[in-house]
Formats: C-alpha cells, sequence, structure tokens
C-alpha cells in the first residue's frame, strides 16, 4: 500500500516522521514547518490534487474539516478512492473517514492508533454492530466486488437482523449464519457474473493467470483474450495477473490490456522460463523467435498457478490459464 501523510504543524509533522519512520509513509509538511524527511508544500488543496490517484491512502494529521474540504473534489468510486484517515496532532484519534471497507481505512487506521497509543474511531455500521461485512469480507479474501452500489443493500438487510442468500463455487471456511441458500438478495462467488438471486451481487476470486505471447505489434490482444476468457467462463475481473516474456514487457496490446483492467503484469526471462519444469506445447518457431519453447503455458506456471488451459493460439496470440491455490475465509483478517 502507497501512503502518503500530510502535516500542517510542527506537532503534526512529529506525527508524520513517526509514520514514515514506522510504516513507510511519504510525508509532506507545511512550508512554514519544514523538516528533515518530509517534502514541503504551501496549498493542500494543489498537493491533493496531485497526489489523489497516486496513493492507496492519504493520512492528514490535522483536523478533519481541512481533509474534507480537500478531497472532496476528487471524490469519485468507493471501490477506487484511496483510504483517508485523519489523526489529530497529539495522535490520541485515528479516524477513517474514506474508503473504511474497500480501501482499508478502518484497518490503517488501527494501525497507527496502535503506533500513537491513541484510538481508531470506527464509524461504519457493519463494524460498530459487529456485523458482517461484505466489503471487508471481499478485500481480505482478494475478491472483485461486482456492483459495489449492491453493498448498501446487503449490509442493510444484515444491519436489520435479515438473511441473505449465499451462492458458491468455492469451498467456504467459517460462513456466518446470516447466510442462506434461497433468499431474493444475495451474494455469488464464482468466476463469472452468474445471477442466482434476483438481486446478485456478484464476489470474483482473483485467483487466475493468464499466460501470453503474441507476433510483435498485435492489434487484437484485448479481442482475443476477452473472447478466450468468454469461452472457458472466467471473468476478466477474475485475474489476479497476466504472465509473459520479458521481452514482451513493452509490447503495446499486452500493456494496455493490462493497464485498462489494473492487472499486473508479470514477466520472466527466457532462461527462467525454460527453466520451469512441466510438459508444455513446444514450438521450434517461439524457441527461435524468443528462445524458449514455449510462452503463456511455462509464463502461467512461473507465477506459481496450476495450468487449467493449455495454449490456445487465437489471431496472433498464444493465450494459456491457470489458477492459483485459493483459500476463501469469512474470518480472514
Amino acid at each position: 500500500m502507497k501512503i502518503a501523510s500530510i502535516a500542517f504543524t510542527e506537532n503534526g509533522a512529529k506525527i508524520v516522521k513517526m509514520l514514515v519512520h514506522e510504516m513507510d509513509v511519504k510525508g509532506y509538511v507545511f512550508e512554514k514547518y519544514k523538516t528533515d524527511g518530509l517534502e514541503t508544500f504551501n496549498n493542500v488543496s494543489s498537493l491533493v490534487r496531485d497526489i489523489f490517484k497516486k496513493y492507496n491512502a492519504i493520512v492528514f494529521v490535522g483536523a478533519c474539516g481541512i481533509a474534507v474540504r480537500s478531497i472532496a473534489p476528487y471524490v469519485k468510486d468507493k471501490a477506487k478512492d484511496p483510504a483517508v484517515v485523519v489523526v489529530d496532532e497529539k495522535g490520541n484519534f485515528a479516524i477513517p473517514i474514506l474508503s473504511g471497507h474497500i480501501g482499508g481505512a478502518n484497518d490503517l487506521a488501527e494501525k497507527i492508533a496502535s503506533l500513537t497509543s491513541g484510538v481508531a474511531v470506527i464509524t461504519t455500521a457493519t463494524d460498530i454492530n459487529k456485523k458482517f461485512s461484505v466489503d471487508t469480507f471481499a478485500v481480505r479474501n482478494n475478491l472483485h466486488i461486482g456492483d459495489t452500489k449492491l453493498i448498501k443493500e446487503i449490509s442493510s438487510r444484515i444491519l436489520n437482523d435479515k438473511k441473505v442468500g449465499l451462492y458458491t463455487d468455492y469451498e467456504l471456511k467459517n460462513v456466518p449464519d446470516c447466510f442462506e441458500e434461497s433468499n431474493e438478495v444475495g451474494i455469488c462467488i464464482s468466476d463469472d457474473d452468474k445471477k442466482p438471486f434476483r438481486t446478485t451481487l456478484n464476489l470474483m476470486p482473483k485467483n487466475v493467470v493468464l499466460g501470453i505471447g503474441c507476433r510483435k505489434g498485435c492489434e487484437t490482444v484485448e479481442e482475443s483474450i476477452l473472447a478466450f476468457l468468454k469461452v472457458n467462463g472466467v471473468s476478466v475481473y477474475s485475474l489476479f495477473a497476466v504472465a509473459t516474456v520479458d521481452i514482451k514487457k513493452n509490447e503495446k496490446g499486452i500493456v494496455e490490456f493490462c493497464e485498462k483492467f489494473d492487472i499486473p503484469l508479470l514477466t520472466f526471462s527466457a532462461e527462467t522460463l525454460a527453466a520451469v519444469e512441466g510438459e508444455f506445447t513446444a514450438s521450434e518457431f517461439v524457441k527461435k523467435t524468443v528462445g524458449v519453447d514455449n510462452v503463456c503455458e511455462r509464463a502461467v506456471c512461473a507465477v506459481g498457478a496450476k495450468i487449467t488451459e493449455k495454449k490456445t493460439a487465437l489471431n496472433g496470440t498464444a493465450l494459456a490459464l491457470g489458477r492459483i491455490n485459493t483459500e476463501i475465509d469469512f474470518l480472514k483478517g
């Protein structure tokens, strides 16, 4: 998690310096209180505008009002906004004010409070009532949330002691008693967006690795990947990573696909791929071209996944799928 912390006073700068030391935070301080190890700023609105999308979390050490006014123009989507926590300059209280569950602001506030010997002031309803939180569950189990607008409906039912439905293609651990098999409203844990309930919140485990090779300058990368995934019943949002050989690290089609869907691109040298043990679909042409007899299947295994779909050639691409071990636990912390 990339974290920035902002201080407005001399005492606030002391808190930020402690966070920089303890949590590898990027620290900023108002220029009047210039401090070694912290970057200076003279306008907090300009600073927040510049860093809001660059960090996973922003910690303000100062008044809540300053934080709220600073972030207000940039708050867009609870699934994408950074976590925002406000800490008073004595470290007595750490208050998550944005993205408490999905962004991890609640957990971050707890961690900061433990460092300052303060108190995390958690205000989200499911937490204070000790009820199941679907967004916290999703984040801790690395599940993609389909329609974040449905979180409110699921949470509302649980807070009012009503059951919600649960459908799963996976083995689950420690399922709470707020779930039942049949209901009009429920969550579905699977690799695709099936709708077993009238109102279904889809949660997709991000546990699939896509291995890819392609001809240079291939213009059908995204089209081919999406078609391949559809045939295999896998959502693009289930992808944990895209893997390939390192000479393809700047391949336009691959890079643009990963950036569009926010998927990590992992690359390996031909030597590393060649050293991967297993039975693969070999090609002498590929070996002469990139130095290893197979890219897509070997890349899947290099990530640590088990192949579930071997090499498929499609419009100038070579694609394979694999899956990493997945444990879904409702008590995962």
